[in-house]
């Protein structure tokens, strides 16, 4: 198993470029996890972040149904008046070209990320079948 480890931080509010296409429509990433926390860990500040797999404009909302959303992480938000972790990611997403983190914060700072990545091998078929999916042509 080839594994990639990505982690930075994003800019609340923004949508951050990851680059991950290396030129060949035979090389993927499969989504293993998503983590996210506050810059700032000893405030109770709520932090939200999507993956997405084409750039859009920053928005606040998950729209599962949307096909260029592949990963929902939040940290700090109230859960059944407590503060929690969630992240979910769509296992069988397969990523051919670049990543974009959607971030949203309630004090507008940065917010740390991590993401696992598995790098698989496929043929050009399923390569461009993926890019079809990736790039919202169906909802």
């Amino acid at each position: 198993m080839n594994l990639l480890t990505l982690r930075g931080k994003v800019l609340a509010n923004t949508v951050k470029r990851i680059t991950l296409f290396d030129g060949s429509f035979q090389t993927a990433y499969k989504i293993k996890s998503f983590t996210v926390v506050p810059q700032d860990i000893t405030t109770q500040e709520g932090v939200f972040m999507k993956i997405l797999t084409e750039e859009t404009a920053h928005a606040t909302g998950w729209f599962w149904a949307k096909q260029t959303e592949v990963g929902w992480a939040q940290y700090g938000a109230p859960i059944s008046s407590r503060f929690g972790e969630y992240n979910r990611v769509d296992r069988d997403a397969l990523i051919v070209e670049d990543l974009y983190l959607d971030a949203t914060a309630d004090t507008g700072e940065y917010v740390n990320y991590m993401i696992e990545l598995e790098k698989v091998k496929v043929s050009d078929y399923v390569g461009a079948l993926a890019m079809v999916r990736n790039n919202s042509q169906s909802v």
